[in-house]
């Protein structure tokens, strides 16, 4: 029995000497010689214990000590081990490398100072920069962006007259004179949002009564205090079908801007003015569907609007190329003096055989401009996007 009892104390011991687990540890480096006034990073922590209910994450800097705090957005249990996805703002100068102790608080003690940025209606998102909302034309809950308010440049409502903005992706048939996109959804369509902390996510995917032959996928992601916004989005053929057109990154606006810029494969940046007969240079010598960005801007009033390509891949699901014909990016002067941009991926009728798949993924970016170098911001977003900062997850 004593030797008993010498036993009970000696486990008790050890385990009350035993080590506490380790906290993961962040390291942010930026690899690209770009200051960052803020970025967010998304890595995933792995713990022994799952957070409680009553207790939050923070991201301490190892530098000032100064707390930030971390949404965990998504969670995984492997085995023994719970997986946290989690997002927090950092800052950091070209070529700066800084580490970020993850702990644990109390939830009362732990603020986040942000602020609403979904409307309670769910029809707007809006942050210092911009106010998006959405078109409730062919579905109440909210399709695309409609509508973009600048508000850095006297509220100026970026928009197109008689449709929704972001009009993409898009198709038709070539039976049919209409096209169909994300707006022309069946009812029972996936219509998701989520509200986090940091960002809030709109996705809508499904099929179209006129083209049931296309299942397309949308995702929105608008980030508070950044002046741009992402969208990615999948074509997917389901069955063979035949169409006369199939396009995507489709951004449709009235008569609000003077000049357009794009960036050119070799490094050079091409300057027009949109409402003159140098456009039509367009006609012959392309932007090419790949260009890296492109952007309308107003070059009196001070403010642009442009498209950041970042992901670009029409493979299929067997791993090679989807059907494409004359793929550019198309600049089209429409009704109304209005002028759009689309990239084509399709300009003629063509059957798509089941399992093509069409995805990209862009930044939508609001910039303020001046007459010396009119892209100097949307370049440099552009570096920093397509340049993400490194991260590493390491223990304590």
């Amino acid at each position: 029995m004593r030797n008993l009892i010498k036993y009970i104390i000696l486990i008790v011991l050890i385990a009350g000497c035993s080590t506490p687990e380790r906290m993961p540890v962040i390291i942010v480096s930026e690899t690209a010689g770009l200051d960052r006034p803020l970025e967010y990073v998304n890595p995933t922590i792995s713990l022994g214990s799952k957070l409680k209910e009553d207790e939050v994450f923070v991201a301490i800097d190892s530098e000032d000590g100064s707390v930030i705090p971390v949404d965990d957005i998504a969670f995984n249990k492997v085995e023994n081990r719970f997986e946290y996805s989690i997002i927090f703002p950092v800052a950091v100068t070209a070529n700066q490398s800084k580490k970020f102790n993850i702990s644990i608080q109390e939830k009362n003690k732990s603020s986040l100072p942000v602020r609403r940025m979904l409307s309670e209606d769910n029809l707007a998102v809006e942050n210092k920069f911009y106010k998006a909302t959405f078109s409730t034309e062919d579905d109440k809950r909210g399709g695309q962006v409609n509508g973009i308010e600048l508000k850095n440049f006297k509220n100026k409502l970026l928009k197109r007259s008689h449709i929704a903005m972001h009009w993409a992706p898009n198709f038709s048939k070539s039976s049919s004179e209409f096209y169909f996109n994300l707006e022309d959804l069946r009812p029972d369509s996936r219509n998701h949002i989520e509200l986090e902390k940091y960002r809030v996510i709109k996705e809508r995917s499904g099929i179209t009564d006129s083209v049931p032959e296309i299942l397309i996928e949308g995702r929105y992601e608008f980030y508070d205090n950044l002046p741009y916004f992402l969208f990615e989005s999948m074509i997917s053929v389901q069955k063979e079908v035949e169409l006369n057109l199939l396009r995507n990154d489709e951004m449709t606006m009235d008569s609000l801007f003077t000049h357009l810029a794009y960036a050119q494969k070799n490094g050079t940046i091409k300057r027009l003015n949109l409402y003159s007969d140098e456009l039509d240079v367009l006609e012959e010598n392309h932007v090419t569907d790949d260009a890296p960005w492109l952007a309308f801007y107003n070059l009196e009033k001070g403010y642009g609007f442009g498209s950041i390509r970042l992901q670009y891949d029409n493979t299929n699901t067997k791993g090679e190329p989807s059907p494409m014909h004359n793929p550019y990016t198309k600049i089209t002067k429409s009704s109304n003096n209005g002028r759009y941009w689309n990239r084509v991926l399709s300009d003629t009728i063509q059957t798509f055989p089941g399992g093509s798949q069409y995805y990209e993924k862009n930044a939508y970016l609001i910039f303020p401009v001046g007459p010396e170098n009119p892209e100097k911001v949307i370049e440099s977003y552009a570096g920093r996007l397509n340049q993400p900062l490194s991260i590493k997850v390491t223990d304590n």
